[in-house]
């Protein structure tokens, strides 16, 4: 009983169906041929509400589809005159009508000269437009990214909330008024900097707006020229992206002056900004290629950072009367535009060219102490090299670089592009992170393969610092034994590649691995400046430098450091500090002695370092070795019949030049270290 009431529930509802069907095909026949035969007024009207009724956000291809369907039916009828309906219908369905033309009249009426004074504020006009009244927004509206510009200058939050909105749609209209308004915008906020602060901040991630507006100029450096690009990137005029980079640039050069350790470096590091860079950026922007409208949009942001730097200067002007300048610097190492205090080295830099001009392709090892200089040696060479080898510089104590083969791999070809961009060669753009997953090392060669096709006859020297750190990730899994089978594959089949492996230890002391997979191998041991070179950088570190030193500062000094680059910088930035507490330009032996204690203070990383990490490699050698050291800065000698563990750590502190062998006597090699240890014993 139950299945025959379903049963017969069943028909009825597909006869209903049936029936609902032939109606409504009846009735659309019906209206087709009604519709056709109307007047052609009467059916443009009814074209126009079908495309007005029928328009979405998005979809180009469906207006298309109605226009030709349309012009279609009319052509019978009305013959030639129905191509008419195909403009009219996509205009309708675009909403060119009336949405648009209404709309446009809202926007432009802000702007009429004799309406101003009673226009609606900027925030109310921009709720009456779209987003907020339609979002099919098809063509710019006129006068939309000012509204939106001054919309922000009244209340950057409220603003920030349409802008959003605009952003998530991806009609052209939108679009367009972004594209517009973002330079105004961003020129506004920068003309609204107080302080030092807020204009160092424009560089910063966390700025609470720019970030949020122009997200490609934030990227991550880990990211690099290949990163995703933000979904403004396409909508970011050339204005912008000529003129912003730059105001960064400065930003950050004024963060760096500030940084400086007294008021004189930083004073006259502002002034190389302000006269250097923003004066020279005012004169620059026509031949930028920045229009009189677009020049007038940027001078104002220009000249209030002259006024702020200005206010600042003046400060630290009170500040550094009678202050030495401090050009020394101590722990970092020393880059390319620091060339004044980067001194000596020039044959350790003509070997290196030597030996890449004569073709005899060894593997490069630079080793030598911490702290010998051997980074801001890597930092100085693009100019220390011929235009034809081209030094690119790979920091391996990035995690980013030894995470993975795949992040070697894209860290290496990254390095290249940037160095080779920074001395005037473009190479191919590199290949995106996420393509060296799945074959890093494919990647990489089909990358250098195209690369040093445009090289010609130049060479590239792979300078990888602090390479022991490959052996720590291939040690924890992260990276395989094939990374070595690939370097000495590039090695033996890419002429134009050479390396140059940068660290403590030599590919022997480090384990088999090293020295088995690289057989042809030129170890380079950098240790002390030449006393030429040590006395240069205490006496001319900078062209403002004034500091005088009575006779026999120098050469106690050298003395003392034994021209170690890390010690020297530490005792001459240790003497100006001095200096300046005394208010003299001249050191005496008296400010010297002070100078030391200073130095043992701000250098006790460096001192503790060798204590624990060079005295040998054993917790027990490490006890042995630092007995050993106390006993040699008492004037004492290790003992002749020592046991083997005291032995491995003596030899251990000679490889490592913590002390040295005369005449089978043992001593330290760095009187200053000595003084260090004897200070630490009777302490």
């Amino acid at each position: 009983m139950v299945g025959a009431t379903i049963a017969m529930a069943l028909v009825a509802s597909v006869g209903m169906i049936a029936l609902v069907t032939v109606g409504m095909a009846v009735v659309v026949a019906f209206g087709v041929v009604g519709v056709t035969n109307l007047p052609f007024p009467l059916f443009i009207l009814i074209c126009i509400l079908v495309a007005f009724s029928l328009a979405p956000v998005q979809g180009k291809w469906l207006g298309m589809i109605i226009a030709g369907t349309l012009t279609a039916l009319g052509f019978e009828k009305f013959g030639l005159n129905s191509l008419l309906i195909i403009p009219i219908t996509l205009a309708t369905y675009s909403r060119l009508f009336p949405d648009y033309l209404l709309l446009t009249t809202i926007s432009v009426f802000p702007s009429l000269p004799f309406i101003k004074r009673f226009a609606l504020k900027p925030l109310q006009t921009l709720k009456r437009l779209p987003p907020y009244t339609t979002e099919l927004l098809w063509l710019p509206l006129p006068n939309h990214d000012r509204i939106l510009a001054a919309a922000f200058r009244q209340d950057v939050s409220a603003a920030m909330e349409t802008f959003r909105q605009m952003q998530s749609q991806p009609l052209p209209g939108f679009q367009s008024t972004i594209k517009q308004a973002l330079p105004q915008i961003i020129a506004d906020q920068l003309t609204t900097v107080k302080t030092l602060a807020e204009l160092v901040s424009i560089t910063k991630a966390e700025h609470p707006l720019l970030p949020l507006l122009v997200p490609t100029f934030y990227q991550s450096d880990n990211e690099g020229e290949n990163a995703p690009k933000s979904e403004l990137s396409p909508y970011i005029k050339a204005e912008l992206s000529i003129i912003f980079p730059r105001l960064q640039g400065i930003a950050r050069d004024v963060e760096a002056a500030l940084e400086a350790s007294n008021a004189a470096l930083r004073e006259r590091g502002l002034e190389r900004v302000l006269v250097m860079q923003l004066e020279r950026l005012s004169m620059q922007l026509p031949g930028l290629g920045l229009k009189p409208p677009e020049i007038k949009r940027w001078q104002p942001v220009i000249t209030r950072w002259q006024r702020v730097i200005e206010l600042e200067l003046e400060e630290q002007k009170k500040q550094s009367q009678g202050e030495q300048l401090n050009p020394f610097q101590v722990g970092n190492p020393v880059r390319i535009n620091r060339d004044r205090l980067f001194k000596g080295r020039r044959k350790f830099a003509d070997d290196i060219v030597r030996r890449i001009l004569n073709r005899d392709r060894p593997t490069l090892i630079l080793y030598g102490p911490r702290r010998c200089g051997k980074t801001s040696f890597l930092y100085n060479l693009p100019r220390m090299f011929p235009s034809d080898v081209l030094p690119i510089f790979l920091d391996m104590q990035s995690a980013a670089i030894t995470s993975s083969e795949a992040d070697f791999c894209q860290g290496l070809v990254r390095a290249i592009y940037k160095d080779s961009k920074s001395q005037g060669v473009l190479l191919p753009t590199p290949p995106k992170r996420n393509q060296f997953q799945e074959s890093p090392y494919t990647v990489l060669e089909d990358w250098l393969d195209e690369a040093l096709e445009k090289l010609e006859d130049r060479q590239l020297l792979l300078n990888l610092d602090e390479f022991e750190k490959i052996g720590t990730a291939i040690n924890e899994k992260q990276i395989s034994l094939r990374l070595f089978d690939e370097l000495r594959h590039l090695i033996q089949h890419y002429d134009q590649l050479w390396f140059l492996f940068s660290g403590v230890k030599t590919l022997k002391e480090i384990g088999p691995n090293w020295s088995s997979y690289f057989i042809s191998v030129v170890p380079m041991e950098m240790l002390y400046l030449e006393p030429e070179e040590a006395r240069e950088l205490l006496l001319d570190p900078d062209p403002d430098f004034t500091l005088r030193y009575n006779e026999g500062i120098v050469e106690e000094v050298l003395k003392l450091t034994r021209c170690q680059p890390y010690l020297l910088q530490l005792l001459g930035a240790a003497m100006v500090t001095q200096a300046n507490l005394h208010h003299t330009d001249t050191i005496t032996p008296e400010l010297l002695k002070a100078a030391i204690e200073d130095g043992f203070i701000k250098g006790e990383p460096y001192f503790t370092n060798i204590w624990t990490e060079f005295t040998g490699e054993s917790e027990e050698e490490i006890l042995a070795g630092q007995s050993l050291l106390l006993k040699l800065a008492k004037g004492e000698q290790p003992n002749k019949n020592r046991d083997d563990i005291s032995e491995k750590a003596l030899q251990y502190m000679l490889r490592h030049h913590i002390i040295e062998e005369i005449d089978s006597l043992y001593d330290f090699e760095i009187l200053l270290v000595k003084m260090w240890v004897k200070q630490r014993a009777n302490a």
